[in-house]
C-alpha cells in the first residue's frame, strides 16, 4: 500500500481511510433477520453464563474392584458389602464415607446385579510387608471401601468377585470445576 512511489502520502491515507468508512458499513445490523440471529447469539450466551455460575454438573468416579465379602447383621439381613480396589492418591482424597454409591456384580452364572447404597467405611489397605517409601511414592493405592446398601440383597455373592462401583462425589457449578470459581 505505501510502497507504490506514483501516489503520493496524502492519495495513500486517504485511500485507507475509505477502506476504514467501507468496513464500518460491513458491520451494520439492517434487516429483521440480522437482528434475530444478534439477539439468539446473545440470549444463547446469557444462558451459557448463567449455566457456568449456577448450573450443576455431577461428578463420580467409576473403579473396578474385587467384592471380598459380602454380609451383614446377625439377625441375617445382608446389607454390606465390602470390596478392595485399586485408587489414584488424588481420587482417593475426594472419597468420604457417607457419599453415594452405586455397586455392579456379575455373578458365577453371567448375571448382572446392581445395588445402590451408600459407603459406611473407606481405608487405605496397607500392606505391612511393603516399605512405606513405596506407598508413598506409588500413583495408586488399595483400598478397601464398604458399602451399606438401601436394601437387603438375596443373591449368593460369592466370596471372591468382579465389581464395579461408581461412587457420587458430589455436585459443583462448572465454573468452580474449571478453576476459575472460588470454591
Amino acid at each position: 500500500m505505501f510502497n507504490d512511489p506514483s501516489k503520493s502520502f496524502r492519495e495513500v491515507v486517504a485511500q485507507a481511510k475509505e477502506e476504514r468508512e467501507q468496513l464500518d458499513r460491513l458491520l451494520t445490523i439492517s434487516t429483521p433477520r440480522e437482528r434475530m440471529l444478534v439477539a439468539v447469539a446473545v440470549l444463547v450466551s446469557l444462558v451459557f453464563a448463567a449455566w457456568l455460575f449456577f448450573g450443576e454438573v455431577a461428578r463420580s468416579v467409576t473403579v473396578d474392584g474385587v467384592l471380598v465379602e459380602s454380609g451383614g447383621n446377625p439377625s441375617g439381613n445382608n446389607r454390606t458389602l465390602r470390596a478392595v480396589v485399586w485408587l489414584e492418591r488424588d481420587a482417593a482424597r475426594q472419597i468420604e464415607a457417607g457419599m453415594a454409591a452405586a455397586v455392579e456384580v456379575v455373578s458365577t452364572g453371567g448375571e448382572e446385579y446392581s445395588f445402590d447404597g451408600e459407603i459406611s467405611a473407606f481405608t487405605t489397605a496397607a500392606d505391612s510387608g511393603w516399605p512405606e517409601l513405596f506407598e508413598a511414592v506409588a500413583p495408586a493405592a488399595m483400598h478397601r471401601v464398604e458399602i451399606t446398601l438401601a436394601e437387603d440383597f438375596d443373591i449368593a455373592a460369592p466370596d471372591v468377585a468382579e465389581c464395579r462401583i461408581v461412587i457420587e462425589l458430589g455436585r459443583q457449578s462448572p465454573i468452580s470445576l474449571s478453576g476459575l470459581g472460588s470454591s
